[in-house]
């Protein structure tokens, strides 16, 4: 009998473990996806993406790098299964990104938008990244 609990216990601790990498990784390229869909003008908004746990990190930054978005989703592979993990665009302008309210017509017209949506993302990233996430899931156990 000793035998079998030891190993039930090592079955155990590999689900747990496994659990875990799905989480992380699928979690990892959710929000790998919401940066990519991210319009870029300057590259400002990509790079405003921050990875926060147990509450939402609102700091924003004047960086037009698009590495330190890359840097911020990475996080999401170090963060425990099960706590509540963040992923926040503090920008003014990210909900207009998001929901295209932009002017319509608009104040500017530079062929960036249309109808009161980017071109870029006129579906919106988090949203769409949202109705894929069990494709992101799916993609982690299957490998």
């Amino acid at each position: 009998m000793a035998g079998f609990s030891i190993n039930l216990a090592k079955y155990a601790e590999k689900v747990k473990s496994d659990i875990q990498t799905v989480v992380q990784k699928s979690t990892q390229q959710a929000f790998a996806a919401v940066v990519k869909k991210t319009p870029v003008d300057t590259g400002r908004a990509r790079a405003n993406w921050n990875v926060s746990r147990g509450a939402i990190d609102t700091t924003t930054t004047a960086s037009t790098d698009q590495g330190r978005a890359t840097a911020e989703v990475d996080k999401a592979l170090s963060l425990p299964a099960g706590d509540v993990v963040y992923l926040a665009n503090s920008l003014p302008y990210a909900r207009v990104l998001e929901y295209g309210e932009y002017p319509n017509p608009p104040k500017n017209p530079s062929g960036k938008t249309v109808n009161g949506f980017s071109k870029q993302a006129p579906a919106g990233m988090v949203r769409t990244t949202a109705q894929e996430f069990s494709d992101y899931v799916e993609r982690v156990i299957s490998k």
